[in-house]
């Protein structure tokens, strides 16, 4: 499986691929990829594309007839404008989410998405990759969603937990 960044600057060639991208996602987003994330790609320009918080991944494996789409990921404002994977059903279960997820949260530094509670495989992809859940809510659909982001980079002070071993209360009464 190779992993590759998608940046065109013929429109004609990226209209065409933007479409492709986003049949793939309506056939096999399991209908769970937010109307939202998918209007948010579906307006992406190739000048977006070069801006800070956005990034558009594939997963391509090698088959009979030349490389073929094995997954899509979309991240747009860190992934609070847009956070979208979706993963063709033959090569789930095969950590595609999950490397192109990493992959996403290596380019950007950071990144956050929200998940349905009910929606296992999603959550067990973000977890996967180190994101963890900081807020319940809501979600468009009425489901409780999880709100999930990447951990703050090491030595922040946010993110100073006693290690084992360590005093939990420094002034015990």
């Amino acid at each position: 499986m190779q992993i590759s960044s998608i940046c065109d600057s013929d429109p004609v060639r990226w209209n065409i691929r933007l479409a492709g991208l986003l049949e793939f996602l309506r056939e096999h987003g399991e209908r769970r990829i937010t109307f939202r994330g998918c209007r948010v790609l579906a307006r992406l320009t190739p000048e977006q594309l070069s801006q800070p918080g956005v990034s558009l991944l594939v997963a391509t494996v090698r088959g009979q007839n030349g490389r073929q789409l094995a997954g899509v990921s979309f991240v747009s404002g860190f992934g609070k404008d847009a956070s979208l994977v979706a993963v063709h059903p033959l090569y789930r279960n095969r950590h595609t989410g999950t490397a192109l997820l990493s992959a996403q949260l290596e380019r950007l530094g950071s990144l956050e998405c929200t998940v349905a509670c009910d929606n296992t495989a999603s959550l067990k992809m973000c977890f996967n990759t180190g994101l963890v859940a900081v807020a319940l809510h809501d979600g468009p659909t009425g489901k409780p969603t999880l709100l999930l982001r990447s951990p703050l980079l090491p030595g922040s002070p946010s993110t100073t937990l006693p290690q084992e071993g360590e005093l939990l209360c420094q002034n015990p009464s």
